[in-house]
């Protein structure tokens, strides 16, 4: 499939992992595909995202407040279900490492566990299965509109797609149905393709 890619569908998919990274999330979801999408505003499908208001800066705030902490060994839920209790998962994560310094909270070299958490650049993050999901969701975009390249706003569109509870919970703290989205995006493609 990622032969299909565009230079600039690439690029997303770099940044996406370039997102997880800095965030320090240990896969790479949808939410990190869509602000690798983000990072190309004059591209079809995220130029659509930034005339509703939408900006890189906007959808990464809405990743963080979504995907608690920077890592996911626990949950939304189960972070949804601590904060109920009076723990925010981000927070210790800040108290501890402005006591201890970033990253005190990740794995010690050595320990055996895969570096979570890492922000030495240079580790591999691994497509959660949501991501795969939008990935393919692109694919069939791309070939229902008989397209032969699967471009920025063909990921975009697998993105909107994306049902999964993260993606769900990103496009509510936007302000965005990705339903409507969808269609601008389309709206969009059409237009670029017969100017």
């Amino acid at each position: 499939m990622f032969e299909r890619f565009t230079g600039e569908a690439r690029d997303v998919v770099i940044g996406a992992q370039e997102e997880a990274r800095s965030l320090g999330h240990d896969r790479i979801g949808s939410e990190h595909l869509l602000l690798g999408a983000l990072r190309h505003p004059g591209q079809t499908g995220p130029a659509t995202l930034y005339r509703l208001g939408v900006s890189a800066a906007s959808c990464r705030a809405a990743v963080a407040g979504v995907v608690s902490g920077s890592r996911e060994d626990l949950g939304t839920q189960d972070g949804e279900a601590l904060r109920t209790l009076g723990i925010d998962l981000a927070e210790v994560r800040r108290r501890a490492e402005e006591s201890f310094g970033t990253g005190a909270l990740d794995a010690a070299p050595g320990s055996g566990r895969t570096g979570r958490g890492s922000r030495t650049g240079t580790r591999h993050i691994p497509f959660a299965a949501r991501a795969k999901e939008a990935l393919k969701q692109a694919l069939r975009e791309a070939s229902a509109r008989g397209d032969r390249e699967i471009g920025a706003a063909h990921v975009l569109l697998g993105v909107l797609r994306s049902e999964d509870n993260i993606s769900v919970a990103v496009f509510s703290r936007l302000g965005v149905e990705p339903e409507v989205v969808h269609e601008l995006v389309l709206d969009d493609l059409r237009t670029s393709a017969t100017a």
